[in-house]
């Protein structure tokens, strides 16, 4: 459960994103004012059969953001960017700031992809879908998304350790962030993690 966890806090990154001036000076800001990344702000997410925790936006620092969830009587904490028009982790540059990989841009197009090398590997975070109107459940809304399908080459390695997933679909939405993530593990079982509410829209 640790793993999908550490591959789910990643989607906090989402969660975050602000909805605010898409169409504007096409400057990113990571002023925490002008997206949703400001401290203290959480999101709710559950997994079937594990229950629900709560990722917490810890510290923003000119859009570098930490991030904290608990587990396991442990807190985990995850590293990120977030700027007003994406949202990019460390994840597979095991920290360094200087090698950021966008998970999701919101004013990208279906056939958009990311590309991130990873030794001989390379990780690809592509669009698969972008609502042109309300046609996803969100509680008792329904919202646009925006889905972005990751593909992790079998063998890649994240602070030492083999990635035990083998494919992400993450789902965001402009105003509420982070949706869902279908986590498909290398023996093909997927769990979802879901999205139950934030604090962030309010």
């Amino acid at each position: 459960m640790k793993r999908i966890y550490y591959c789910v806090s990643t989607v906090l990154l989402a969660a975050i994103f602000s909805s605010c001036d898409l169409m504007g000076t096409g400057k990113e800001e990571t002023d925490p004012s002008k997206t949703l990344g400001k401290s203290g702000n959480y999101w709710s997410v559950s997994a079937p059969g594990h229950g629900a925790s709560q990722i917490t936006i810890e510290s923003n620092d000119d859009g570098n953001v930490v991030a904290s969830i608990p587990y396991g009587g442990k807190t985990i904490l995850v590293e990120g960017k977030i700027t007003s028009n994406g949202i990019y982790d460390y994840v597979y540059s095991n920290g360094d700031k200087k090698k950021p990989f966008a998970l999701v841009k919101f004013d990208a197009k279906v056939g958009d992809k990311w590309e991130y090398k990873v030794g001989n590997q390379t990780v690809v975070r592509k669009v698969v879908h972008k609502s042109t109107e309300d046609d996803t459940f969100y509680g008792f809304l329904m919202i646009k998304t925006i889905d972005v399908e990751e593909t992790i080459p079998a063998g890649v390695t994240v602070n030492g350790k083999v990635v035990q997933a083998s494919k992400i679909l993450w789902r965001f939405n402009h105003k509420f962030g982070f949706i869902s993530a279908d986590v498909t593990e290398t023996n093909n079982k997927t769990t979802r993690v879901s999205s139950n509410y934030t604090n962030a829209s309010e």
